[in-house]
């Protein structure tokens, strides 16, 4: 991507992105970073000086910080940064309170899950989509990859495919993933999910699949994440994640739409195979209804 279309793509959006590319600056880069995060609406009136001061850093810091980030310069960050509060909730990310009511927890756990669709659909790349469906169609078999709660979102991609005639695998146990991901073989397509990117099994199923001449996907929150750099196509999630959502809740919500897309993009190229497979497979799972065993 060339300097230009980063620089419309950073205008574009600019908490997903702070988000997504946070861990790869450096450590007082990051203290920038974080402070912007935190207080959006008041750097928005600050100048690069009053920033650095706040934070402690110096003013070139902050200038290399927003282009790090993709941006030309730290105003062009706030013209960024002025459009994402005109359409974020002020309460979007709101941290669930010890003395939060049912009401309170409820409102703002489906803010959050909520914004991570909304700033997804700003991150998630066209381009990249349209990469990952023509592997994805044109694969011998698909294989998933995630653990935790990525590898819930990656058993359920492999249930999606399955329905429509695509031979898909997924493998919870992590030694069982790397064989999986060994045994591939040419024109496979791996499709590994992970939030950090920096799981050690996520990498290394990368590393293998690649090895075996399988092309590869990674959905991750950060593309420069070492699996994000490892994955041939990098579809982004923006899900903002704090210590008490240690069950991954609205970066799991952003992967299975991410993985929705994928599916329904696929059933579409392939409607009449698509629709007599998924007519075969209702058949078959509907025929167990009722029926009890003696």
């Amino acid at each position: 991507m060339d300097k230009q279309s980063q620089s419309n793509e950073a205008l574009s959006y600019c908490i997903p992105l702070i988000r997504g590319r946070y861990p790869s600056l450096a450590r007082s880069e990051q203290k920038v970073a974080q402070y912007i995060l935190s207080h959006p609406k008041e750097v928005v009136s600050m100048s690069s000086i009053q920033l650095g001061s706040e934070v402690g850093v110096s003013e070139s810091t902050v200038v290399k910080c927003c282009q790090r980030l993709g941006f030309e310069g730290f105003s062009h960050l706030k013209m960024a940064l002025v459009r994402d509060l005109a359409t974020t909730p002020a309460s979007a990310f709101g941290e669930v309170e010890p003395d939060d009511s049912i009401g309170i927890i409820k409102e703002k756990v489906f803010q959050t899950n909520a914004q991570a669709l909304a700033d997804t659909l700003k991150v998630l790349s066209d381009t990249e989509l349209e990469k990952a469906v023509e592997m994805i169609e044109n694969a011998g078999k698909l294989g998933f990859f995630g653990v935790g709660a990525s590898g819930l979102v990656a058993h359920d991609a492999q249930s999606k495919f399955m329905r429509i005639g695509i031979e898909a695998e997924y493998h919870q146990d992590t030694h069982t993933q790397m064989i999986q991901a060994a045994l591939m073989k040419p024109g496979d397509a791996a499709i590994v999910i992970t939030h950090s990117g920096e799981t050690l099994d996520a990498a290394e199923v990368l590393r293998l699949a690649y090895q075996a001449g399988a092309h590869t996907i990674c959905v991750t929150n950060h593309p420069d994440s070492t699996a994000g750099r490892l994955a041939e196509v990098v579809l982004l999630t923006s899900a903002h994640e704090t210590d008490l959502r240690s069950g991954a809740m609205a970066s799991r919500i952003a992967q299975l739409a991410i993985i929705d897309v994928l599916f329904m993009s696929v059933a579409i190229h392939r409607h009449k195979d698509s629709m007599s497979y998924l007519v075969k497979t209702r058949q078959a799972v509907s025929s167990r209804k009722g029926k009890t065993h003696k």
